[in-house]
């Protein structure tokens, strides 16, 4: 099969902007992934610090 040199260019930019394309969704998928489990550790952090809590008898000193 024979192209012509507009034909190559083309080609080529059909696979760059594919290329792009795809690393910026792999890339929004891995941020998205790391903000809920950011998210959920905040969430755990909130709730364990929820409730009533016996005094303790050790006292922080400076």
């Amino acid at each position: 099969m024979h192209f012509g040199p507009h034909a190559k260019v083309a080609i080529g930019w059909v696979v760059c902007t594919v290329g792009g394309l795809y690393s910026f969704y792999l890339a929004k998928t891995i941020i998205d992934k790391r903000r809920y489990d950011n998210m959920k550790a905040r969430q755990r952090m909130r709730e364990s610090n929820v409730g009533e809590y016996q005094p303790s008898y050790r006292k922080f000193t400076s």
